[in-house]
């Protein structure tokens, strides 16, 4: 009977498993396979859309091709194999596909593999998730359409009250959806036709779909259509009653519409407790001339100031030194402090003579 049988302390030597290996290994591998992975991604790229693919990188992708059979191989990466003809092959692709980034690459080849049911509605998971959000707001916006509380002078929030003013405002919320999903849709899918998109990125996305949703509900409510009647008098360009949901649309497209909007009547009314545009304007173009006039009366100090040392007149470049510490320190104790050659020979002619 053998001795590692009957002691459950002594195991016979195994192949380290991935809880047991060393963090430097794991590292070691992990760092393998994305250079492999994206490698084989960007070639599987170039070659579909035919771009010209060095054959040392191809060559190089055979050689670390997985292999489940062969002991060389550890994780889906070979180890027994120098890296930097890897990395080499790996610069190489990157240069090919270029602008597309291989992090993207790898992801779309990915999302391609693992197919799921909503697939048909986008190449990405980000894509699938605003084309829904896209679908709700569209349904949102034509079924509340239909009711006849909808109207233009629904959407008044010191007006109108109870189930009529609720289906008004959700009303403007899935215009400002259409908006906010339209922008972020289009920008998204033109980083996807690149090859440029960054799922690091995707959290912003949402973040500017719900600050669209904000901001065009703000618009959509504050904004009253009258101010529009004017301007829309003479040409008949917009429908009656359509202002409210354009402007829903309008915020919810761009977030920094509504940003511009109110930053800009938080400083109409900060202007009239620190004084009007104008005042302000003029005080600051009072206080630049101010400015350029000290720095060209301290440039012509300094060229006064190079004639007297090209003269080589003591008393005149001590002058013109004082002239411009008077400018830039006119403190009367500085300036009188510094004395002329002529002063200081007094003093010494006054002095007692030493014993």
């Amino acid at each position: 009977m053998n001795s590692t049988d009957s002691d459950p302390d002594i195991q016979p030597e195994s192949a380290p498993t991935a809880s047991t290996r060393p963090i430097s290994f794991m590292a070691k591998v992990e760092l393998r396979q994305q250079l492999y992975q994206e490698a084989h991604a960007m070639a599987q790229y170039a070659l579909t859309n035919g771009s010209n693919i060095p054959t040392s990188a191809i060559s190089t992708l055979e050689r670390y091709q997985i292999d489940e059979y062969n002991d060389g191989y550890v994780d889906g990466v070979r180890l027994d194999l120098p890296i930097e003809p890897l990395v080499k092959a790996h610069e190489a692709l990157t240069r090919t596909i270029e602008p597309a980034k291989p992090r993207t690459v790898l992801l779309l080849d990915q999302e391609k593999k693992h197919k799921v049911r909503l697939s048909f509605l986008g190449p990405v998971s980000l894509i699938r998730q605003l084309m829904i959000a896209g679908l709700i707001s569209l349904i949102m916006f034509i079924g509340l359409a239909l009711f006849p509380e909808v109207n233009s002078s629904g959407g008044n929030i010191l007006k109108s009250d109870g189930s009529k003013l609720l289906l008004n405002l959700l009303f403007y919320l899935s215009a400002a959806g259409l908006g906010a999903s339209f922008n972020a849709l289009y920008k998204a899918n033109s980083y996807i036709t690149n090859g440029t998109f960054d799922p690091t990125y995707q959290a912003s996305y949402w973040i500017r779909f719900f600050l669209g949703l904000i901001s065009g509900l703000i618009l959509a409510v504050l904004i009253s259509e009258e101010a529009f009647d004017a301007a829309n008098a003479e040409g008949k360009f917009l429908e009656d009653g359509i202002v409210r949901p354009l402007l829903a649309i309008l915020g919810g497209f761009s977030a920094d519409l509504a940003y511009t909007i109110l930053n800009r009547l938080v400083e109409t009314f900060e202007s009239l407790f620190r004084g009007s545009t104008k005042t302000l304007v003029n005080n600051q173009v009072t206080k630049e001339i101010n400015r350029l006039d000290k720095e060209m009366k301290s440039v012509g100090d300094l060229i006064c100031l190079q004639q007297q040392v090209n003269s080589g007149d003591p008393k005149a470049i001590s002058a013109a030194i004082n002239n411009i510490l008077r400018n830039v320190m006119p403190l009367s104790d500085i300036t009188a402090s510094i004395s002329d050659p002529s002063q200081d020979e007094k003093k010494l002619d006054n002095s007692p003579a030493p014993r």
